[in-house]
Formats: C-alpha cells, structure tokens, sequence
C-alpha cells in the first residue's frame, strides 16, 4: 500500500516534476499550489506527510501550518523555505521559529528531491516501511549493473537481517564498480539466491546503496530490539548485531549530519545497548576474548560505547537513563573528527607536528559546536562529548581541567577510549589490552581509580572478584565507594 503524500507549493512546473519523483519512489502523491485548496485536502484525506512550501499563498504557508497543528497534530509537516539574508532566527520564516510552531523538518533550498526523500523516510515507521514497499511475486531475475563504489556499503552475509519483502535492492560485487542486483526492493528475501553465492562462489558480503542506509538502521535495530532480551539467543550474536547496526549508524550520521531523525535513532540504539547489558549476565565472557573489529573510526566508536557502559554496570547508581545518555554521547564522542583534515583523523598522535596536534586537540570543541543547539541532545551528553580528553590529574584537553571538575561519565569514557585505542593499535584482545593497560603506571593518574577497578571488572566473573589480585595498586578506594 503506497503512502500518501501531500505536495503544496506555488510553482506549478517544480509540482510537476516532484509529483513524477515521488511517484516512481511509490508514494501516492497529490500536488496543490495554493494554500486554500490544501486546507481542503488534508481535511477530506488522511496523509503520511505534507511538504509545505511557507511561500504559498491564499492561504498562506503559515496559515496552513497553523491550521495542521490545530486540528491533526500528529500530521508530518515538512516545511520548504527559500534563502533569503534578510531572514534570521526571529523570522517567522526561519527554521527555528517553524520548528516552534510545529514544523517536523525544515529543508531550504536549494537542495535536491533525493534530500526530501531522506526526510520523509527519516519519519516512517517500521510498519509504514514495509507496508510501502510493492510486494513482488517470486524472485526477479539477477541484474549485472555498472555503478561507482562511493555509492555502496556492505555488510557480512551472515549478518544481514530483513523483513519478508526486501527492502531495498542488494547487491554481489563483482569488481570494482561491477555488480550483481541479486535481489529487488519488494522480493521475498531467497536464502537459496544468496547461499548460492556465499558457499558456491565464496561471497562473504552483500552490498546495497547508501541512500538505504536509513532503512537498513531502522529495521536492523527493530529487530536487535526482539532479540536483545530472548535467552535463547547467544550473546556473542547479540553484541556482534548491535556492532553491526551501530558501525552503520554511525557511518551515516557521520554522512549525513546531525538530523532529527538520526539523534531519534541514536536513542533507539542506545536503548539497545542498555537491554544488552543489563540482561546479559555472560558478558563478561564475550568480552575476554572478542576480536570481531577493524580499525576504522565506527568500530573504535562502537567499542568505546560496549566498554563505556560496561563499566557503568559496574556502579551502584547505575541506571538505564545514565545508561543510555552514555551509550549516545560514546557514539559520537568522535564527531568532531569531521572538521578535521582526514589525514590527520587516522595519523597517531606521537606522529602529529606541533601544529597538527594543536589543531587535532580541537575536536572536542568542535563536537561541540556540531551538537550544540540540537535541543534533543541534553547536556549531561554534549559534557562527555567534550570532555572526553579530559584527565583526572589536570594533563588532558581542551581545558585540563582535573578531579571533581570532571563529569564521572566523561572520565569513564576517557579510560575506554583509551582502552579501545590499545586494542586496535596493537591488534589485542581485550584483555591482553588490559594487561597491557596497567602496565602504563603512569597514565593510571588520568582516571578516578575506581573507573579502573570497574573496567577490571567488566572481564571478571562477579562471584570471583578478588581485591587483592585486580585492583590496581595505585588505588585509594575502597570496594563500593561511588566515584565523585
């Protein structure tokens, strides 16, 4: 069942070329140029969305707006405004009054009819996302198709999770920029298709647009979400899904910005993340020796968020809000990386010049400023995201700000990404990362000293927990005493 859609802006010709686009992306469209006409539309037909253009007139964009929000509130208004210097913050017309007068998504133009697409299927649920998809009868034939790599993104076969129609197409590469379509948007997903080419063939991943990358997110992490409390279900299989999605996540916030339905999707996976590690009592074991990981900058960012909350679970005052608040900023304690150069993002830092590492040591502030002003994102979450270099003793940046200055959370997520950085530098299991860890005695003075007895304990067997062979040596606390 395709999903309607309501179009309303004053130029006639663009109406028309939208009205074809969106049609060919099987939603039911209907195009209106004037705001009266609108009104009458959504009064007499229930819609998915409406694109609005705050340019229309008899009535006006604004009046439209206001008459939607009156009388069906929960109606998705997407709002098309035009660049103009003269509108600022206060105008009527700019995004963040809009937003205030219940606006969904404000987009600007110029921009393109792919950007609205992205909006809209930021906002459709798992249910209208499936519903939409035109359900095929058997299998369409196997298509070989020409396109560039940059379009793509893979993930493993083993690991690739759908719902009955397939959402959107997937691909066998062949070579560089050669590729198998080996199922359509709309197929019913065939095991035998793609066991044909994993065991035949030795293919070890399938590949699909980047564009879908939204869809991928949301159904991979509705599914982690069935899964994620069912005993039944390892948890080794459980983490690796939850490394799957978030590394794709990631991979995509990191594309396309800090958009409102990314943060909504951020907080659905961090919800994961905290069933993950309060129903799983064996984690412990997964990870002693996990090695599932490369070096690129989501895994380091995924793995920061596994032992950041792990540690967490540690505390007596743990919680699912702390839980998740932490999960959420670990994610993007790196986004600042973006305004760096990207030679300097994968450069060590004992290899930096002086003035690579001044510049390199701003990329907390600039997280900062990337997630500032995003009133979905509280501020126990911008703080660890721009103190997570911060060190207990006062050496870290960009304040060096040191003790009870520093959020407890923040100097939680400071030992972890260190603890990921050994382990993905030196190839190590996480618990010869450990080992090798403590052995820096030095740099044990950067963290609250219960922080590392806690981390300790992410790798021991509760019941087994002996002070007098994990805790550090250097520690002044006793068991249980929270961190300030």
């Amino acid at each position: 069942m395709r999903l309607k859609l309501l179009i309303v802006d004053p130029n006639e010709e663009w109406l028309e070329s939208a009205k074809q686009y969106f049609d060919e992306c099987l939603y039911e469209t209907k195009i209106i140029s004037n705001g009266k006409d609108a009104q009458v539309a959504v009064y007499n037909e229930k819609y998915f969305a409406v694109i609005l253009n705050v340019m229309t007139l008899n009535h006006s964009g604004i009046q439209v707006l206001k008459f939607i929000r009156s009388k069906y509130p929960l109606l998705k208004v997407l709002m098309i405004t035009e660049i103009d210097e003269k509108i600022d913050k206060e105008d009527q017309w700019g995004e963040e009054r809009l937003v205030k007068m219940g606006a969904t998504e404000v987009i600007t133009r110029p921009f393109q009819f792919d950007d609205l697409k992205g909006l809209l299927e930021g906002h459709q649920s798992i249910n209208e996302m499936i519903s939409s998809v035109p359900k095929r009868k058997g299998l369409s034939p196997e298509e070989e198709v020409d396109c560039e790599d940059a379009m793509f993104t893979s993930v493993r076969i083993g690991e690739f999770y759908t719902a009955a129609p397939v959402l959107f197409d997937l691909f066998i590469k062949l070579s560089s920029g050669r590729y198998i379509k080996i199922l359509h948007a709309g197929d019913s997903f065939s095991k035998e298709r793609v066991d044909k080419y994993k065991n035949e063939k030795n293919v070890e991943h399938l590949y699909f647009e980047k564009k879908d990358l939204f869809k991928y997110v949301k159904f991979t992490n509705y599914f982690a979400e069935k899964v994620m409390t069912n005993k039944k279900v390892p948890t080794k299989t459980k983490v690796r899904l939850v490394q799957n999605v978030t590394e794709k996540f990631l991979e995509q916030s990191f594309s396309e910005g800090m958009k409102p339905q990314i943060v909504e999707q951020g907080k659905e996976i961090a919800e994961n993340i905290y069933k993950m590690i309060q129903e799983n009592e064996d984690l412990y074991q997964v990870f002693r020796d996990y090695s599932d990981f490369d070096s690129s900058i989501f895994t380091h960012a995924y793995l920061t968020t596994m032992f950041s909350t792990a540690i967490i679970k540690q505390y007596e005052w743990q919680s699912k809000t702390t839980i998740e608040c932490t999960a959420f900023a670990c994610m993007f304690h790196d986004i600042g990386k973006m305004k760096l150069d990207p030679a300097l993002i994968t450069k060590k830092r004992e290899d930096m010049t002086a003035e690579e590492l001044i510049e390199y040591k701003k990329h907390p502030e600039y997280g900062l400023e990337i997630i500032d002003g995003k009133p979905m994102i509280n501020n126990s979450i911008k703080q660890i995201i721009y103190q997570h270099h911060e060190h207990y003793d006062g050496s870290g940046f960009p304040l060096g700000i040191k003790g009870s200055k520093i959020l407890t959370l923040s100097n939680i997520v400071r030992l972890a990404d260190e603890f990921v950085h050994i382990i993905q530098e030196q190839d190590l299991k996480p618990l010869e990362a450990l080992k090798v860890l403590l052995t820096r005695r030095s740099d044990m003075i950067w963290y609250n000293s219960t922080i590392v007895e806690n981390l300790i304990k992410v790798f021991v067997a509760p019941e087994k927990i002996m002070k007098e062979n994990y805790i550090p040596s250097n520690s002044r606390m006793v068991p249980n005493k929270k961190a300030s």
